[in-house]
């Protein structure tokens, strides 16, 4: 944990139980986030990301703003120093891969972003991600590698960012992103069809359908899921729908 990390605690306590998004974050090893790069990850491929990004704005602070860059940012009391925190809602069960920290400032380690959870009536924390500045023009620093850091929901977690000023220092500060990719869940430890055996290729992605309400099989007793049987038009529409969540009620 950075600097003060123990005076966070007192100053959470209160709002924590207002955050609305929560998350349970599994710990990272710190040599995940030993060091960053200024390049930013690739966002297309095989599992394109979602960026959720937390602007200045969002952060509780005292602080003014400038228009400089051509985007509203945030400038902070140079001799003081201090946390800047936001909540975080991203949904649970995505992986997320980079944080960026999009400022200007002189020095390294002027501005520093964590993403960890809360527990809202504990106060324990958890699962910090490092993200400290290098000296530049307003630009981004990322993690240099994929974190592969997946988060599992738990009513009693909040997820929470915290922006980090050193004493004596004048960052400029824009956001954060974090770029974050959806994930199949975890298989049970036993099959709910017949046909789909746990050694099954697809037994993975058949159970998640199951799990999520999209299919409930071609035959309720025994229980079989037909995987090497022909969709038809009607059964994709199904699918599809329940998968995505269309509804289109008649007002607004």
């Amino acid at each position: 944990m950075s600097q003060g990390g123990n005076c966070r605690l007192a100053s959470l306590a209160l709002g924590l139980l207002s955050i609305a998004g929560v998350a349970l974050a599994q710990r990272l090893p710190a040599a995940a986030v030993a060091k960053t790069t200024r390049q930013k990850p690739n966002e297309f491929g095989v599992q394109d990301y979602t960026v959720t990004v937390i602007h200045a704005s969002a952060f509780t602070a005292d602080t003014g703003y400038s228009t400089d860059f051509g985007s509203l940012t945030r400038y902070f009391p140079f001799d003081t120093g201090g946390h800047y925190f936001s909540g975080v809602n991203i949904p649970s069960g995505v992986v997320i891969d980079y944080v960026g920290l999009e400022c200007a400032s002189t020095a390294s380690g002027e501005l520093t972003a964590e993403l960890f959870y809360v527990d809202r009536y504990s106060g324990t924390t958890s699962g910090i991600v490092i993200v400290p500045n290098t000296p530049h023009s307003f630009d981004t620093d990322y993690n240099a590698s994929p974190l592969g850091w997946q988060l599992v929901q738990n009513a009693h977690n909040s997820l929470m960012l915290d922006v980090y000023q050193i004493p004596n220092s004048e960052p400029l500060f824009g956001w954060v992103e974090i770029w974050w990719h959806r994930e199949v869940s975890p298989p049970p430890a036993t099959a709910s069809f017949d046909d789909v055996p746990t050694d099954h290729p697809f037994f993975q992605y058949v159970e998640a359908l199951k799990a999520s309400g999209i299919t409930g099989g071609c035959q309720a007793s025994p229980p079989l899921y037909c995987p090497d049987s022909a969709l038809t038009r009607g059964q994709m529409a199904v699918f599809l729908s329940k998968a995505l969540g269309l509804h289109w009620p008649d007002n607004f």
